[in-house]
């Protein structure tokens, strides 16, 4: 089974083409581009691994990470920070969790090595809890 990966970013334009990339690689994606409704998306889609952009209206990338980092179905999730902005900006903003954060624009190679350490099962471990 494929990992699932949610990308979550204001700008259809690069979730779209970061589920094109994804999916040509053999992950399964979904885009959420409302950062309001990110922690209900991935509660419904359980991912293994969330790609989060940081500036966002309504709700900023620390604060998905958050919500994604408190909550006991989505604890063990990986999340990959992907922004414009440096990460010594945002990283007091972050849970206190190893997140890594990729610059934009986003190196592919690193971005698929960081999705391909993730733990494939977390979501599979996650469900009835």
């Amino acid at each position: 089974m494929a990992q699932r990966i949610l990308t979550i970013d204001d700008d259809p334009g690069v979730t779209g083409a970061l589920a094109r990339l994804l999916e040509m690689k053999g992950f399964e994606v979904r885009e959420e581009n409302d950062s309001t409704r990110a922690l209900e998306t991935a509660r419904a889609y359980q991912p293994q691994v969330v790609i989060i952009d940081f500036l966002m209206p309504h709700v900023h990338g620390g604060d998905v990470a958050w919500q994604l980092a408190s909550d006991p179905k989505l604890r063990g999730v990986e999340m990959i920070i992907c922004t414009g902005v440096s990460a010594e900006e945002i990283t007091s903003k972050l849970p206190p969790v190893r997140i890594p954060i990729l610059s934009k624009p986003v190196d592919t190679a690193a971005l698929i090595a960081l999705i391909e350490k993730a733990p494939a099962a977390v979501a599979s471990n996650n469900h009835g809890r």
